[in-house]
């Protein structure tokens, strides 16, 4: 999502202008509130004092008139008279005066028995109810009584001579109270009525008595209909008339069964009221300059310092272009007496443009170092993998538009590792660099040749039309190999195995192809090396099938599918036991019995093959201690040992502390190597039989005869026991060149001073030649087949005797 730009300028003046409009309407509400309040405390003072001056003219009014009574009766000397006749005509007479002077309306004169003596009107409820009081009580009472209009109602009672009682009830205008009011406390002064109901509006008001009637009623005429009588007493009315405004509010005076009453009091609020407009402007007013008069010094102030950050803020964006010469041209400094911050950010600006100048350069040059080491090895100077896939690629792209196919050369250094053990990685590296020059000497300069890892090279060929036309080239590097290499005063020979993988398919993979000829290269090198090999598709199920049964080992080990058998030796001319081999069983869930022929040429190469021989190792030690328990003490089991196995440098450590774990000896056990793995490294087979020999272990080398048969290297080799291949002891009744074979190697062992073991004797006539002509051990299925570790127990038992092969046993028992 794209953001919005919005300049520091414009933020610093919005900010400025929102603080301003804060504080101003801050102080708005403020002042507004302090004027609501004044207003409001305006009303209540005005209630409160309606209150107290109703009050006042009311008890004036009364005390007035009490007095007159008690003058009226002093004059009429009541309390010489023994009748009440004389008071009511006196009264009678009086009764003009009252109302001219006192505003009476009306006067009753009651006896103790409710007998009316003069009243200037019917007797009504609410004086016969007052005289009842009074003659409870024996005292004055008074009230203000609203019915058809509002009085004071006063009842005093009177005695004669005779203590006969008599009470005077008068009730009283409140004309001259609601004037004094009025004078008072300068406003209108009205007495209303309303009729009661759950809800009671204002305009239903009825007017018994105003000071102004004309302007009540306009007030009224004016307001909302639906104003109700309860919010104008809790908040008063304001309204307004022509141009002057009024505040009504209402003080509660009495209430009858059908009615409420009040006390109107209405002032003239105008003054104030424009006070508060006036004082409302002049305060807009203010705020107003105010606000511009701050915003207008902010501006001035901070614009030279914003108009500085704009133009940083623009010439920045030249330093992510790498425009830094640009950037310099743009003055960003101004000349003043004293720097600020902004002077600092300029100068560090300029100073961080010839920095990142400086740096692009070195980024630059380092980018192109850094392509170069990514597409070409640093050691040999040759194309690495990932130039090598690209061009691969762009080999692949170019079939359909040549119409040729491309052909790949995966070479492997035979014996390479022997020059880095023996010599050190430094004479590695410059044989390496030498290889390399060779391999571009041999191709031609459309070819493409690639360092893929190691001692590990790839060339890429291109516009071959078969695999046939890649054979030429494959030779030509083979024969440049062949030719000693010398680096310092050491030579090296140093020959090569290359695979070759063609296609004519614009639609092959790179890795597909690299890896054809990668397997192709497998099969040169398990077949002797120096050589080529063309990939093929028996090759990939080949390598297929050894992935599978690596996998299967995997799990067999897991689920403990692997067992041993052993196949006794015999001594040939005593028949004494001298041992037994130990032969590794495979017995799958789903495919049986899994001959060893067919799973340990394909994993004898494999590092899985090191975590199986462990395994026999162990299982070795653990029958051992098992025979030796059944009083075969003087015995050996041959152990055959991989070549994975052989070179592992934990094997010394693996097998002393087997020996410390099961209280074995050495000399219990004899370690079997064949030609082939001893061949490799002579140097290093020697050092490792050196190391275990040390800790009492002997040697046998297997199936003599087969591979690389020398007198030389077994000289060399602490060897104790040789054994002649079953091959040669097949035919040997038969054959006279594999007999002479034979015979030749006895004698060559014994003179030696070694033991000969006779593989896969199968008949007496093989037994009685070998025994004749001084072999030692016979080993084969003339005695016994391989014996299955469950049955080794049951086997000893019935063929073995004191140590000696039974038939034996008995045949000397029977002489």
């Amino acid at each position: 999502m794209k953001k919005i730009f919005v300049s520091v300028p414009a933020k610093l003046l919005i900010l400025v202008i929102s603080a301003l409009l804060i504080l101003s309407a801050g102080i708005s509400i403020m002042s507004i509130t302090r004027l609501n309040n004044e207003f409001k405390q305006f009303q209540i003072e005005k209630i409160n004092q309606s209150q107290s001056q109703l009050e006042l003219h009311t008890n004036i009014a009364r005390d007035k008139l009490s007095l007159w009574i008690e003058s009226f009766t002093d004059v009429v000397q009541l309390n010489e008279k023994d009748n009440l006749e004389n008071l009511a005509s006196a009264l009678e007479r009086q009764v003009d005066a009252l109302e001219l002077n006192h505003d009476v309306e009306n006067v009753w004169l009651i006896d103790a028995h409710n007998q009316v003596l003069f009243s200037t009107l019917p007797l009504t409820d609410y004086a016969r109810g007052s005289a009842e009081q009074v003659l409870l009580k024996q005292e004055p009472f008074y009230q203000l009584y609203c019915a058809s209009s509002c009085e004071q109602l006063i009842a005093v009672p009177l005695l004669n001579s005779q203590g006969e009682l008599a009470i005077i009830v008068m009730t009283m205008s409140l004309v001259d109270v609601i004037y004094s009011i009025n004078q008072a406390l300068n406003s209108e002064i009205a007495v209303v009525s309303f009729e009661k109901s759950n809800e009671m509006f204002v305009s239903d008001v009825e007017f018994l008595s105003a000071s102004n009637i004309d302007l009540m009623q306009k007030l009224i005429s004016n307001i909302d209909t639906d104003l109700l009588i309860d919010e104008v007493k809790e908040l008063g009315l304001q309204a307004d008339v022509k141009n002057d405004s009024y505040l009504m509010n209402l003080m509660s005076l009495a209430e009858t069964e059908n009615k409420q009453f009040y006390l109107s009091l209405v002032d003239d609020v105008t003054s104030i009221k424009e006070e508060y407009q006036r004082y409302s402007k002049q305060f807009l007013l203010s705020s107003t300059l105010i606000f511009v008069t701050l915003a207008l010094l902010v501006y001035f102030v901070a614009s030279p310092f914003t108009n500085r950050i704009l133009t940083l803020s623009n010439a920045l964006p030249l330093l992510a272009r790498k425009e830094f010469e640009q950037f310099r041209q743009i003055r960003l400094k101004r000349r003043r007496l004293l720097a600020d911050e902004l002077d600092i950010v300029a100068d560090s600006a300029t100073e961080l443009s010839y920095e990142l100048e400086q740096l692009n350069i070195e980024v630059d040059q380092k980018t192109k170092e850094l392509e170069n080491i990514a597409m070409y090895d640093l050691l040999t100077g040759l194309p690495n993998r990932n130039m090598l896939n690209y061009q691969i690629r762009k080999a692949v792209a170019n079939i359909t538009r040549y119409q040729q196919g491309v052909a790949i050369l995966f070479l492997d250094l035979d014996d390479f590792k022997k020059v880095n053990d023996s010599h050190g990685h430094g004479e590695g590296d410059k044989l390496l660099i030498e290889a390399a020059n060779r391999l571009r000497l041999s191709i031609r300069n459309v070819d493409l040749a690639c360092r893929f890892g190691g001692d590990e090279f790839v060339v890429v060929l291109s516009n071959m039309t078969s695999a046939e036309d890649a054979k030429p080239i494959a030779q030509v590097i083979l024969d440049r190999f062949k030719e000693p290499i010398k680096i310092g005063s050491s030579i090296f020979y140093v020959s090569t195995s290359i695979g070759i993988a063609f296609s004519n398919d614009e639609s092959v993979k790179s890795e597909q192809l690299v890896s054809q000829a990668d397997i192709a290269m497998y099969e040169a090198k398990d077949n002797g090396g120096d050589q080529f090999h063309v990939y093929h598709t028996e090759m990939y199920q080949r390598v297929a099938y050894r992935v599978m049964m690596e996998s299967e080992v995997r799990q067999a080990l897991a689920k403990k599918q692997f067992s041993l058998s052993l196949q006794p030796q015999i001594v040939a001319k005593t028949k004494k036991l001298y041992g037994f081999e130990a032969l590794l069983r495979w017995k799958h869930p789903e495919k049986g019995m899994i001959s060893p022929d067919d799973f340990i040429p394909i994993l004898e190469n494999s590092e899985h093959m090191v975590d199986l021989g462990y395994w026999i190792i162990r299982r070795c030690f653990e029958l051992c201690q098992r025979l030796r328990q059944q009083g075969l003490k003087d015995i050996r089991i041959a152990i055959n040992l991989s070549a994975w196995q052989f070179i592992d440098v934990n094997l010394p450590q693996y097998l002393q502390g087997l020996l410390e774990e099961f209280s074995l000896p050495a000399a219990c056990f004899e370690l079997e190597l064949t030609e082939q793995t001893l061949v490799k490294d002579i140097d290093r087979a020697i050092d490792m039989m050196n190391s275990l020999r040390n800790i009492g272990f002997s040697f046998a080398i297997d199936d003599f005869g087969t591979g690389y048969s020398s007198l030389a290297y077994i000289k060399k080799m602490p060897v104790d026991v040789i054994k002649i291949d079953k091959s040669f002891i097949f035919g040997m009744l038969e054959n006279h060149a594999d007999y002479q074979i034979i015979m030749s190697t006895i004698a060559m062992v014994k003179n030696l001073g070694l033991i000969v073991v006779a593989e896969g004797v199968e008949s007496s006539a093989q037994l009685r030649s070998l025994s004749e002509n001084d072999c030692d051990i016979i080993q084969g299925y003339y005695f016994s087949k391989p014996i299955p570790e469950v049955e080794l127990n049951e086997f000893v038992e019935s063929k073995i005797v004191d140590g000696y092969w039974k038939t034996t046993a008995q045949a000397v028992v029977e002489k």
